[in-house]
């Protein structure tokens, strides 16, 4: 047994019409400005280098240090350690 479909109908038998709210979409000028900034900033690549006019007197012993060497060497004197003596 089937139940019969439920359907609603207008009072003049027209579909009714579905008015939507138009709707202003306004950003605030923060907004609209911080959007700006971001699309002008990212336009291109850029690069910068920073450099100091004056050294830096905390730095006048520093040495910079190769990491790529240190590891390097570990690696090798892991390997020559490990290695059975025939």
């Amino acid at each position: 047994m089937s139940v019969p479909r439920t359907q609603m109908q207008s009072m003049n038998g027209k579909r009714p019409c579905i008015q939507r709210a138009q709707e202003t979409h306004q950003l605030p000028s923060q907004h609209e400005d911080l959007i700006r900034y971001i699309y002008d900033s990212w336009r291109g690549p850029c690069v910068l280098y920073y450099s100091e006019n004056e050294p830096n007197p905390k730095m006048k012993d520093f040495r910079p240090f190769n990491l790529d060497a240190f590891w390097g060497q570990r690696v090798v004197q892991n390997i020559t350690r490990t290695q059975p003596s025939s």
